[in-house]
C-alpha cells in the first residue's frame, strides 16, 4: 500500500500558475503588478503631467501677450498728446489702463503692479514740434519682468516711431515736398526686418515647447529614482531583481520599460497639443524627432536609475533628481544663451538630457536644420544614455553581489 501511494505523482502545474523563467519578461510583469498597486505611482506616469500640460497650454493659449496695462501721464493736454495716447491704446500689445496728473501717482501704480509701463508726455509737447524743437517723450517699464518689460517697451517705441515719422512727413510737406520726398527724408535708408524662424513672437513655439519637456524630466527622474530605489534600498531587493531578470541588464530594462511607454506617450502627446491645437509649424525631420525623443527618455531614466542607485535612501535620490532637474531650463540655452554662460553653468547644463534635447528640437522643429548637422546634439544625447545607463548598471550588479541572492521562487512570491 505504501509503495503504491509513493508511486504516485502529484498532477502538473497548470500552464497558466508557472511562473516565467529568469529574463525580461518576468521583470516586466512584475513591475506592471506592482504599478497597479500603487495609485500615486500611477498618477505620476500619466495624469499628474498631463494635467499641468493642460495648465501650461492655458497659460500660453493666446501665443503672445497683448493688452498689457500702462499709464500715460500727459502734460500737454493737447491735440498732438491725444494723437499719441490713442496711437498707444491702438497698438495690440499695450492697453491704456489709466491717465494720471502727474509721475509720483503713475509710479505707485507700477510699483503697486496694477500697470506695466508708463508714457510721460511734456508739457509744450505740441509748441515744440511745430516749432522745429525735439520733444522728448519718455516710456518707463518694468524690467524686473523682462518679459513684460520688454513687449511694452516694444510696443511703445514701435507707436511713438509710427507717430513721429508721420507728423515729420507732414511737416515735410507742409514745407513743400512731395509724399515721396517727404518719406525719403523720414527714412533715407530703409530697412527691412524678417523674423526667420517664429515671426508672430508667439511663446507656444519658444516658451511652451520648451517648459513642457523640462517638466516632464523632473517627472521621469523622480519616478526612476522611486521605482528602482524601491528595490535597491530594501534588504537583498537588488540581488532579488537581478536574479529575475538573469543579469543587471535584463532586470533594468524589464523594470523601466512601462515608465518609459508612459512617458514617451506623454512628451508625443504634448507634442500633439503644441503641433495639433495650437498649429505651430513642424518644419524638419519626423523620424530624427521621434528618435530623439525616445532617446530623450530613456537619457532621463537612466540619470534617474544611475542617482537611486549611487544613494542609501530613496528621500536622497529624489532629492538628488531634484536638485539636479530642477534648474535645468535655466542652463538649457534657452532663455539665456549657453555661450555667455561661465563654465560651471555650461558644465551643469551638458549634463542634463534636456539641454541636448532642446537643442535638436530647435533645429528640427523651428528652424528645419538639415539632418546632418543635428547628428552632433543627437550624439551628445546618446552618450548621455550611455554613461548614465552603464553606471546603473555597473552599480546594480555591484549591489546585486553585495548579499546573497534569494530563491527566484520566493522573490516572484514577494513580488
Amino acid at each position: 500500500m505504501s509503495s503504491a501511494m509513493s508511486a504516485v505523482t502529484p498532477p502538473p502545474i497548470p500552464a497558466t500558475t508557472r511562473a516565467l523563467p529568469a529574463g525580461f519578461l518576468r521583470v516586466l510583469r512584475r513591475e506592471i503588478r506592482q504599478i497597479r498597486r500603487r495609485p500615486a505611482l500611477v498618477m505620476m506616469l500619466g495624469p499628474y503631467p498631463l494635467i499641468l500640460f493642460v495648465l501650461l497650454a492655458s497659460i500660453f493659449h493666446a501665443g503672445l501677450p497683448t493688452g498689457l496695462p500702462v499709464a500715460v501721464v500727459d502734460l500737454d493736454g493737447s491735440t498732438l498728446s491725444r494723437q499719441i495716447v490713442q496711437m498707444l491704446d491702438a497698438t495690440p500689445e499695450l492697453e491704456i489702463a489709466a491717465r494720471l496728473p502727474n509721475l509720483t501717482e503713475a509710479k505707485a501704480e507700477l510699483v503697486a503692479n496694477r500697470v506695466y509701463g508708463i508714457v510721460l508726455i511734456p508739457q509744450h509737447a505740441e509748441r515744440d514740434l511745430l516749432a522745429g524743437a525735439h520733444p522728448e517723450i519718455a516710456v518707463f517699464s518694468n524690467s524686473q519682468m523682462m518679459t513684460v518689460g520688454g513687449i511694452v517697451a516694444r510696443g511703445a517705441a514701435g507707436a511713438l516711431s509710427t507717430f513721429s515719422a508721420g507728423v515729420s512727413v507732414q511737416l515735410y510737406q507742409a514745407n513743400g515736398l512731395s509724399a515721396e520726398a517727404a518719406l525719403a527724408a523720414v527714412n533715407p535708408i530703409p530697412v527691412q526686418q524678417s523674423a526667420l524662424f517664429n515671426p508672430a513672437l508667439a511663446y507656444t513655439e519658444f516658451l511652451l515647447a520648451a517648459v513642457m519637456p523640462t517638466v516632464l524630466q523632473i517627472f521621469i527622474c523622480a519616478t526612476a529614482v522611486m521605482a528602482v530605489g524601491r528595490d535597491a534600498h530594501s534588504r537583498a531587493g537588488m540581488a532579488r531583481l537581478v536574479r529575475l531578470g538573469g543579469s543587471p541588464l535584463r532586470a533594468l530594462a524589464g523594470k523601466l520599460l512601462p515608465y518609459a511607454a508612459a512617458f514617451l506617450g506623454c512628451l508625443w502627446l504634448a507634442d500633439a497639443i503644441i503641433f495639433g491645437y495650437f498649429g505651430a509649424p513642424f518644419r524638419g525631420s519626423l523620424a530624427l524627432h521621434l528618435t530623439y525623443s525616445l532617446l530623450y527618455v530613456v537619457t532621463c531614466l537612466g540619470l534617474g536609475t544611475m542617482l537611486a542607485l549611487l544613494v542609501e535612501e530613496t528621500v536622497a535620490g529624489l532629492g538628488m533628481a531634484g536638485l539636479l532637474a530642477s534648474p535645468a531650463f535655466g542652463f538649457a540655452g534657452i532663455s539665456f544663451p549657453r555661450d555667455m554662460m561661465n563654465g560651471f553653468a555650461q558644465a551643469w547644463g551638458a549634463i542634463l538630457p534636456l539641454t541636448p534635447y532642446l537643442h535638436l528640437r530647435t533645429d528640427q522643429v523651428v528652424r528645419g536644420t538639415p539632418v546632418a548637422q543635428s547628428l552632433p546634439a543627437l550624439g551628445w544625447m546618446l552618450a548621455l544614455a550611455l554613461i548614465y545607463g552603464g553606471i546603473a548598471w555597473l552599480l546594480a550588479g555591484k549591489r546585486a553581489r553585495a548579499l546573497p541572492p534569494l530563491d527566484a521562487e520566493r522573490a516572484e512570491v514577494t513580488a
